[in-house]
Order: structure tokens, then sequence, then C-alpha cells
């Protein structure tokens, strides 16, 4: 028991490293990659190695006909939509902003476990949600306050969009719940994604069309690959992993060290500053996951799956 668990740490550690540092990677890249056409190339790549997996160590796609239906929308939500979100958003903000707003989706994963009848939602809980949603606020507001001159309204537009993106990823996470019940990590994870990489063909083609792919250097692509086979294959199995292991609760609160490493990683490659809409906002979405974690019980380990 002792060994599986560690096991389990060890990887949602390497989830949040790769995640936050994926962060500003993407970062980088886009600077010589449309977005989508970033995106649809990375996922195209995840999903092959994921297939491929899943045909190797498992043998079969298969799914019960009751689970298709919940597999057609986690794929939606889950994917095409999150990275819509995320890709489109990152684009248009600071990787540091980015990985602190992320850095709410702890309370939401909290939040929506409890609307769906997982646990009950205290007056502690409550109030732990309000305040990382006001550190949220902050953040995307940026300075306290103050007005919003024209040239920051992409950057909002930006940060509103990777709260889309929490959202989705919040709402993946918990109705995914009831498939890993019944299927591996890997299936799970193959299917949703490579599903949500066919809806997100389309409206990648324009961006496809307009990359001007003799710019695009060595370090870019070498950036591409890190991103769908750490950020995306590696960290999504491990993620789903932890989830089917241990549950949707203890999974997301390795999530809180990602605003950390992100913005550290933030400030170090891409030189972003530490705005004080920053210090702020971070400091009550910290404040407000620990309020959400006081009085959260364990969540039960779920049955191993087919």
């Amino acid at each position: 028991m002792k060994r599986a668990l560690g096991r389990n740490d060890v990887e949602l550690m390497l989830v949040v490293v790769f995640w936050a540092f994926n962060v500003s990677v993407v970062k980088v890249c886009l600077r010589e990659m449309q977005p989508l056409a970033f995106n649809i190339l990375r996922f195209v790549g995840a999903a092959v190695i994921l297939l491929v997996l899943t045909r190797w160590l498992e043998g079969s796609f298969r799914v019960e006909r009751k689970d298709i239906a919940r597999v057609v929308m986690l794929g939606v939500v889950g994917h095409t939509l999150y990275q819509l979100c995320f890709v489109l958003g990152l684009a248009r903000t600071t990787a540091s902003s980015t990985a602190l707003i992320f850095g709410s989706s702890p309370v939401v994963i909290a939040i929506l476990s409890r609307l769906a009848g997982h646990e009950r939602l205290g007056l502690t809980d409550a109030a732990g949600a309000l305040l990382a949603f006001y550190g949220v606020y902050l953040i995307v507001q940026g300075h306290g306050g103050a007005p919003v001159p024209v040239q920051r309204v992409s950057t909002i537009e930006g940060n509103l969009l990777i709260i889309g993106a929490v959202l989705c990823w919040s709402i993946y996470t918990v109705m995914a719940r009831d498939l890993l019940h019944r299927y591996s990590a890997l299936k799970v994870t193959a299917l949703t994604l490579t599903l949500g990489t066919v809806l997100m063909a389309p409206p990648s083609i324009p961006d496809l069309i307009r990359q001007d792919w003799g710019a695009v250097s060595l370090r870019t692509w070498a950036g591409l690959v890190f991103s769908f086979v750490f950020a995306v294959v590696i960290a999504y199995v491990f993620w789903y992993r932890s989830v089917k292991k241990v549950g949707n609760l203890r999974t997301a609160i390795y999530t809180n060290l990602v605003p950390v490493f992100g913005t550290l990683f933030g400030v170090w490659l891409l030189g972003e500053p530490l705005t004080r809409g920053l210090w702020l906002g971070g400091a009550c979405i910290l404040a407000g996951i620990v309020l959400t974690r006081l009085k959260a019980p364990r969540a039960p380990v779920p049955a191993e799956g087919s």
C-alpha cells in the first residue's frame, strides 16, 4: 500500500512540473506558430501515441453502449473546448496569469464534486471558494480597481478564456470518475482525447493555412514534442490513474503547486513581471484552497475498473 501511494505521489509531482513548465513552453512556441495550428499538431501526435499504446496494452477500444454518450461529452468538454480556451487564452495573456488562474482548479473541482453528491459543501468550503474566485478576479482585472486601458483588453480576454479552460477541465475531471471505475485511465484518455482532437480540427484549418512553416525553429518543434509527449500523454494518464485510485479531491490538491512553479517558470524563462494583481490574486487563491481543504474528508478509493 505504501509503495502504491508513493508511486502515485511521484507521478502527480511530475504532472505538476510538466504542466507548469508547459505553460511557458507553449507561450514560447506561440511566438512562431499560430495558436490553433500548434494545438492541433500536438494533439494529433498525442492521439496517435495514446491509441497505439491502448491497442498494444489492452487490445481493444471497446466501451459499453451506455458509456458512449459520456465518452463523447468528455471529449467535447475535456479536450475540444478546454484546449481551445487554453491555447487561445494563453496566446493573449501571460504564462504567470495562466498558471495562477489554473491554481483555482482544486476549488472548482471540490465544488463540482460536492454538487455531484460526492461530498457536502460546508460554510468553510463556500468561504474558501469565494476567496479563491476573488483572487482570480484580481488577476483578471489586473490592478485592484484601476480603470482598464484599451491596450489591456486582449489580456483580459485571455484571462477569461483561461477561466473557461479551468471550468472545462474541472467538469471533465469530475465526470470522468464513473468511467474510471470501469475502464483504465489509458483507455478513457485515449478515446476522449482522440474524439476531442477530431472536433478540434475544423476550427484549426485557417491557422494551418496561415502558418509560415519556414519560420518555425528547431526550438519550437522541440517544444511541440515536449508539450504533447509529457504535458499531454504522460500527464493525462498519470492524472486519471490517480483520479481512479484516490478520487477527485485528493488528486486535484496537487495542482496547488502548479501556480507556484508556473509563475516561477514564467518569470525565469519569459521575464514576466510579478504585478500587484498577481501577488494578491495568487495569495487569495492559495488561501481559498487551504480553506476548502480544512474539513474535506478523505475521498473513498474507487474500485478498480476492468
